[in-house]
């Protein structure tokens, strides 16, 4: 879908692009300040509004134009990112962009890496492949560039940072086909790097490394339920929630600093998302808190 703005709709999106990066300093400073105390996990979703100005929760809302100019929610969106101190149980919003997701778009990856939030968004809704682009977008800035190299029928799943700082991204195959890959992509170009097959075939739709460079994912099998596996070795367990399996629900993973694993799911059909801490030794996962996000990583 080719995006096209009206003059006015160009105006005030370059002026809350500006806006966003003036803040981009203070927030990633404010968030760079409290994870250092706590462990901090941040979550992004699309939302609809009729205010064009991004605001966090250190800034005073601007009106860049009167109500009756707002843009059309149905063509493009903000994108809304949530704290969650793990420590305090508290969430709040510190960060909601200018209208930038586009219709057909879904919020496919999270990231937060070398002072930058940046989000994955897929296009979802053509089959055509010169027209299915996935998109990085620097929500600081509101800059975006177009992820290459791709293998057809592909798909980001997952964005995440590895040990070493590079920006890494999980990769499966339409409908559920096929093992999942891990790729490096260069932020600046978007070129995509082939790193490696995950082992024993899984159907990877999680992915996290830990400080101690242990590498972990969460894998579904055929009938929907999901595992906990440290990647690399053949031996899995099941994840459960107060004894009962969970099925078909994971949307993240992330490792804290102590090697602690962290999941945004949700049981089959149940709203909103949780988020649960995993025993790495059982499988057996205990809900934290409600967290009704796309994705998570941490600050």
């Amino acid at each position: 879908m080719e995006l096209k703005l009206t003059r006015r709709q160009f105006g005030q999106l370059a002026l809350a692009s500006t806006t966003v990066a003036a803040m981009g300093v203070v927030l990633s400073k404010t968030l760079a300040e409290e994870s250092n105390t706590d462990t901090l996990i941040l979550g992004i979703r699309n939302g609809i509004t009729n205010n064009p100005t991004p605001t966090n929760l250190d800034s005073n809302i601007t009106d860049l134009g009167d109500a009756s100019q707002t843009n059309d929610p149905s063509t493009l969106q903000p994108i809304i990112v949530e704290s969650f101190n793990v420590s305090t149980q508290e969430i709040k919003t510190v960060l909601t962009t200018a209208p930038i997701l586009e219709t057909c778009e879904q919020l496919s990856g999270f990231v937060s890496i070398n002072g930058k939030l940046i989000a994955a968004a897929s296009n979802i809704c053509t089959r055509k492949k010169k027209d299915k682009k996935v998109r990085l977008i620097d929500l600081n800035s509101l800059e975006t560039v177009n992820i290459s190299g791709l293998k057809n029928k592909e798909e980001v799943y997952q964005l995440l940072r590895l040990t070493d700082g590079s920006l890494a991204a999980l990769v499966i195959k339409e409908k559920g086909k096929g093992s999942s890959r891990i790729v490096t992509i260069d932020l600046n170009t978007g070129q995509v790097t082939d790193t490696s097959k995950i082992p024993e075939q899984k159907r990877v739709i999680a992915l996290a490394e830990c400080p101690d460079g242990s590498l972990y994912g969460i894998d579904s099998d055929k009938v929907g339920e999901i595992s906990l596996s440290q990647i690399g070795q053949k031996q899995s367990k099941k994840l459960k929630s107060q004894g009962q399996a969970l099925n078909n629900g994971c949307d993240g993973l992330v490792c804290t600093l102590s090697n602690e694993l962290f999941a945004l799911v949700a049981f089959r059909y149940e709203s909103p998302k949780h988020v649960d801490k995993i025993n790495k030794d059982t499988g057996e996962m205990q809900t934290i808190i409600g967290f009704d996000v796309a994705k998570i990583t941490l600050a």
